[in-house]
């Protein structure tokens, strides 16, 4: 019979080896549902918005530019 052929620590190994496999699949499903969480959480239109504000902040457009593109951005949220 199987059972008789001796006692090794080949079982012990396998323990181990699922027992840290199981932990990692938790460790990696918490994770995701962190960043899905948190991430969910933001609107588009206030991204949009605050990338807007960044780029005339640094000059990169002026304020004609920004609130043409503002009023864009709140009529494609309507």
């Amino acid at each position: 019979m199987w059972w008789d052929y001796g006692t090794g620590w080949g079982w012990l190994a396998m323990m181990i080896g699922m027992a840290g496999f199981w932990i990692l699949v938790a460790v990696v499903v918490v994770a995701l549902f962190r960043t899905a969480g948190s991430s969910s959480a933001r609107s588009e239109s206030t991204d949009a918005r605050e990338i807007l504000e960044q780029r005339l902040a640094r000059g990169e457009i002026d304020v004609d530019e920004y609130r043409q593109r503002l009023d864009a951005l709140s009529k494609a949220h309507q």
